[in-house]
């Protein structure tokens, strides 16, 4: 069966190849009737159409191409240290007593104090410029402990690529969302074994999918995805791997195309989507 297969795939070495054979064969015996269930079967869209066949779920201004989101949370992070350092250094220098720090002759509590509070917006500067990774999964973890829709979000997204790409056959490696402090859906690497690193047309159309099915999955539950804008940025590196070499409008019309059977593909298998969200959401296996 699908389990005992997998268990073989992670004994044997947990390759795309394995988890592929395993796959194909429950397939073949009446399980897993989902995987591999889907063909790209590419056709020329224009913005208009997308909004059509998506029935409104995809607008001009439904995925975060500049990262705007990410951008007004780094801003108001960072106003909002600010604030707080300014309102604490202030209320440090009135209400801490004057007094020497034992093992520092002729230094003043206080005044450490105070200088330590005022320095930490140039910690936050000096974290997000030295170290931008870690700043955000801080303040990944901020919103996701203040918000139940960001918590939700993450999740969806997640497994809008996990269940689409595994329609597509793409075989899935691992995954983290919900509490983990970065979320992800990874496929292995050996899933598109080609030379020298190249893509055909058929595998940009299912990785333009697969890219674009994180925040199509947002978008069915909200009005705006939110986690679109790393995803085009990692899109951009496949596409460029095109070959033949994709031009401009190529590109654009490869992605718009991907939306389109990314809400497809999650909109017929809008049950499995639900199962996924909430196996995930509580850490499943």
């Amino acid at each position: 069966g699908l389990e005992e297969g997998l268990k073989a795939a992670r004994r044997d070495g947990w390759t795309g190849q394995l988890v592929r054979k395993a796959l194909n064969d429950a397939k073949q015996a009446g399980e897993a009737t989902v995987w591999n269930s889907t063909q790209p079967m590419f056709r020329r869209v224009r913005q208009g159409e997308v909004r059509m066949l998506t029935r409104g779920v995809i607008k001009e201004d439904t995925i975060d191409t500049r990262g705007d989101d990410d951008m007004e949370v780094l801003s108001t992070s960072f106003y909002a240290t600010l604030a707080t350092s300014m309102a604490l250094s202030t209320w440090a220098s009135i209400a801490i007593p004057n007094m020497d720090i034992p093992f520092l002759r002729g230094s003043d509590v206080r005044f450490f104090v105070t200088i330590a509070i005022g320095s930490s917006p140039f910690a936050f500067l000096g974290l997000g410029l030295s170290l931008p990774g870690l700043l955000q999964a801080i303040l990944i973890q901020a919103r996701r402990a203040v918000s139940g829709e960001f918590r939700d979000r993450l999740v969806r997204h997640e497994a809008g690529h996990f269940l689409v790409g595994y329609c597509l056959g793409v075989p899935i490696a691992e995954y983290a969302a919900g509490d983990a402090i970065l979320n992800a859906c990874q496929f292995f690497e050996d899933a598109f074994d080609t030379p020298a690193r190249r893509l055909t047309h058929n595998q940009v159309d299912t990785l333009c999918a697969v890219s674009m099915a994180g925040v199509v999955a947002e978008s069915l539950a909200y009005d705006k995805g939110l986690g679109g804008y790393a995803d085009l940025s990692q899109l951009q590196g496949f596409l460029s791997r095109a070959t033949p070499i994709l031009d401009d409008r190529e590109q654009q019309d490869k992605v718009r195309w991907g939306s389109v059977l990314a809400y497809t593909v999650l909109r017929t298998h809008g049950g499995a989507l639900e199962a996924l969200v909430e196996a995930m959401g509580r850490g499943a296996s």
